[in-house]
Formats: structure tokens, sequence, C-alpha cells
């Protein structure tokens, strides 16, 4: 949808839409966004979110921030001891992330347009425009080469680019996640690291609200929270605490209808609801098909994934957090910091939840990821 609006905003301003006229990564002159038709365009809100939105240039001078809501980068002189204004450098529409690449020259990711702006900083102009995929939401250089890394938030794939050679194509790298967005480079630069932001916490639904041929309707996934083989005896709903509820149902009132169920996979590898009662043999054993599922199902719950320049392999950590954000490495132990919420989907009832619909995390990822993370509840 994006996309559409994008070109047709472009088309209506007379200018080509990022990624249209050319080849993807295909270092193209960039039309001036100033050239505004008569009486300017109304501020259109995208809600665009910010991954990277401010950088510094190694030699510490400038201060970068992307300007989202008038497509610019703002660059302030820092020589004084406080951040100055000195440029305003049109990009494209919604930059979300800056990145210094030397003291001269910036990347500019736009999330809207489906490009990034790479930007003189000297000569206060838009160089070249890379187009990307769908919604692109940061960039690192690592590797050899200091090759350039997008994130692709809506193609979940990593784009890598040549900065000594924008005219070629990238190199496309899939990300088995839903929404890769924040990166990080570990500190010898071998190493790029991508938050996932809707990993998910490996919670799954199980069907119980309808009964199979009821009005004609083939209720999928089937009913198997009502079956009699189920940990409750085809209770539905289940009970919460215990044998019973809480809060407890009031008396007088009608029997409550029958719901489907959300399950959660602990650490041992059962789907388990929120008292205990243990599923696995309807989700990922040999009753899956009762669930409309297979022996075996499971579900991925990549919340950090781990690209090696060197060999282009991907590997990934799991079981941190439900939406994974903000993104950081230790320059010095290596360590990584992720910071995100986890929610508490499988919890049933609101007065048990007490306005605890979900957390704020810190999970804290050691340099080989194959060692046990720690999460903390922020």
């Amino acid at each position: 949808m994006r996309q559409i609006v994008t070109v047709l905003l472009f088309s209506a301003l007379g200018l080509p839409a990022s990624g249209q006229s050319t080849a993807l990564g295909q270092s193209v002159d960039d039309a001036d966004p100033r050239a505004l038709p008569p009486g300017g365009l109304d501020f259109l809100n995208w809600e665009s979110p910010h991954v990277h939105p401010m950088d510094m240039t190694p030699d510490g001078q400038f201060l970068l921030v992307v300007n989202t809501p008038d497509n610019r980068l703002e660059v302030f002189g820092l020589s004084s001891g406080g951040p100055v204004w000195e440029a305003s450098i049109p990009v494209g529409l919604d930059p979300v992330s800056v990145r210094a690449r030397s003291n001269r020259e910036a990347w500019v990711v736009n999330h809207v347009s489906d490009s990034v702006s790479v930007v003189d900083l000297a000569g206060e102009r838009v160089r070249a425009t890379l187009a990307t995929e769908d919604e692109p939401a940061d960039v690192v250089f690592a590797g050899q080469g200091r090759r350039a890394f997008v994130s692709c938030s809506q193609a979940n794939r990593l784009l890598a680019f040549d900065p000594e050679d924008l005219g070629a194509p990238p190199e496309r790298i899939d990300i088995r996640g839903e929404d890769p967005r924040a990166l990080a480079v570990s500190p010898d630069g071998k190493q790029v690291y991508v938050a996932i932001f809707e990993s998910g916490n490996s919670s799954t639904i199980l069907g119980g609200g309808i009964e199979m041929g009821v009005l004609n309707t083939l209720a999928y996934p089937p009913n198997v929270v009502g079956e009699e083989a189920g940990p409750w005896g085809g209770a539905n709903p289940p009970p919460n605490s215990g044998a019973g509820f809480h809060p407890p149902m009031s008396a007088g009132l009608p029997s409550p209808p029958a719901v489907g169920l959300i399950v959660k996979q602990d650490d041992q590898g059962r789907w388990m609801d929120d008292n205990g009662g243990d599923w696995t043999a309807f989700v990922s054993g040999d009753q899956a098909a009762m669930s409309g599922r297979r022996e075996g199902w499971s579900l991925a719950d990549h919340d950090l994934a781990i690209y090696d320049t060197r060999d282009g392999s991907v590997r990934y950590v799991r079981r941190l957090m439900n939406l994974c954000m903000a993104l950081s490495v230790n320059p010095v132990s290596g360590r990584l910091y992720l910071v995100g919420t986890e929610a508490l989907n499988e919890v049933r009832f609101e007065p048990v939840l007490n306005g605890r619909f979900l957390r704020v995390q810190l999970a804290v990822v050691s340099a080989d990821p194959e060692r046990t993370s720690v999460v903390t509840d922020l």
C-alpha cells in the first residue's frame, strides 16, 4: 500500500518514484524534493518508526539527525561544545535512520520512499539514491570492504550494497523472521546483528469457539479445546485457577460461550496454558492433527539474526522477547543489548493481568550466541 501511495505522490510532483525508473540498487541522481508545486503539499503523517535517528561523524564534529516529517537530514556542528544547526539536506520520504560512513558521507534510510540517500556532507547534497525493497529500516557498514547492509522490514531481507560501486545490484540475504529492523555490528566488523521486530513469543491459538459443521461452517483451527482427551476433560472455557476460575464467575450468569485458548511453549518444549495444562500432544505430538497441525509442528521465534560476513551464514537467537526494538553492542566485550517488550497474551481475564498486558525487557546476549542469554524485566 505504501509503495502505491508513494508512486502516486511522486507522480503528483512530477518526480520519479524511488525504484520506479531504475533497477533495484542502481544509483541515480536525486530529484530535488524542494521543487514542489505552487502552494506546496499538505503534511502526510505515515507514522514511520524511528530506528537509528541520530549519529555522529567519526571525528565527533557533526551530529546528524533525521527530520522525518520534513524529509530532511539536519546537520549540527559540535565544535563549540553544543549542537549548532548548520544545514538541512532534503532526502527521501520519511527518513528513519542515519549512519555516518565517514566524516564526509552519511547514509539515510527512507522508510516510505523505499530508498537510501547517500549524502555528501561537505557539499550538503544527496549524491546518489539507492532503491531498496519494501520499507527499509536501518543501515550499518561491516565486512571486508565495509559493505552497507540495509534491513528491509516488509521484505524480511538484508540488502548488501558496495559503497564503492553504487550501480551494482545488492546481494540479497533472507531473514527468517517477520519485520527485521534495527541493526548493529560486532566490534571486529565481521558480524551483522539484526533485531527482528515482530519475532513472536512461542505462543499459538487452539481452536475451541465453533464446532465443526455448525451453521455449515468448517471451523479452523479445529475445535480441540473441547476434546475430552485434553488436560481439562473437554471443559470449555477451561479453568484458569486450579479446577475453578479467578476471578470466580458470578452466580446466576448463563453458561459462558466456548472459546479458543492461547498456549505457550516453555523451555522444555511443552505447550502449556496459563493454568499448567499441557497441550503438547495436540500441538506438536501424536494428536497434532486434531488442532490442525502436523506432528513436530513448532514456531521459529527468531528474535535476533546473526549474519557472518565471511561465509554468508545466518544463525538465530531465540526466546528473548516478543517485539525486538533497540539494539546495541558493547565495543569492548562484544555483548549485545536488546530492548523490547514481552506480551502476556497467554494469561486470561483482565482482572488477573491487572493492567500488566506486557513487560519491557532487556536481553544481554554473549558475543558467543551459543551461550545463555540473560533477560531482565525493566
